[in-house]
């Protein structure tokens, strides 16, 4: 049994991957009801958590990415995963900052310290707009990619462990396996504005710091290809 999180919400991207998945066996999606970007492996300890079913197969929870992987788990109201399947992003998770802060690897985070195997799945894009399912190009190519990369991984998961997978904007390219990861790729700016009321306010932002030559981010966007880092717990030891 698979499940399909992310941190968009109801996407594209997510039906894509749960298309995909079903193909090899059976799998459900149980999705942030909204877009939660950047929560890391946050956790809802302070409201109640309220599950939807939208239709067969696709369920939203009013949590984030992390909570979608624990209840999957423990609240017996879905079936239990064996793996975990997180995105398609958009907008890639390339660079060693990803790690911390993507609500996206923060799932699969959440998946491997739960003893399940998982991978992240994430889209090169420029701008922000992932609403629209045109704008995710072609679909049946990205599906395609995504099952090649499956393919290739499906033999080679295991607990404890999970990849992070980053595809060109193209959607196809040839597969490169690499742990050379840009540290960030932004540099951080805070913006100081007024609102209406003449009172300031502040907007966390940034702004591109580049491709450095040869690290992940670099194969990803100058490159065009399709990059895969193998993230484990192994830092803590026996």
């Amino acid at each position: 049994m698979i499940v399909i999180t992310n941190d968009d919400g109801p996407s594209k991207g997510a039906k894509v991957l749960l298309e995909v998945a079903q193909r090899r066996e059976e799998g459900y999606a149980l999705l942030p009801e909204r877009q939660r970007s950047a929560v890391s492996g946050a956790l809802t300890l302070h409201k109640p958590l309220r599950l939807k079913r939208l239709k067969e197969h696709l369920y939203t929870l009013n949590g984030t990415p992390a909570d979608c992987v624990l209840f999957a788990l423990y609240s017996g109201e879905v079936p239990k995963p064996e793996v975990v399947l997180s995105g398609i992003n958009w907008g890639d998770n390339s660079c060693a900052e990803s790690l911390i802060t993507s609500g996206t690897l923060g799932a699969c985070w959440h998946a491997i310290k739960e003893g399940l195997p998982a991978v992240a799945f994430s889209l090169r894009r420029e701008h922000r707009d992932w609403v629209e399912s045109k704008d995710w190009g072609d679909v049946e190519l990205l599906a395609d990619t995504v099952n090649k990369v499956l393919d290739i991984l499906w033999p080679k998961l295991e607990k404890g462990v999970f990849y992070n997978v980053n595809i060109p904007a193209s959607a196809r390219g040839e597969v490169v396996f690499t742990q050379n990861m840009q540290i960030s790729k932004w540099k951080t700016v805070i913006e100081k504005r007024i609102d209406p009321e003449g009172r300031p306010y502040f907007w966390l932002t940034g702004k591109s710091k580049g491709a450095e030559k040869g690290k992940d981010f670099y194969l990803l966007d100058e490159e065009g290809k399709i990059t895969i880092t193998r993230v484990s717990m192994d830092f803590l030891g026996d």
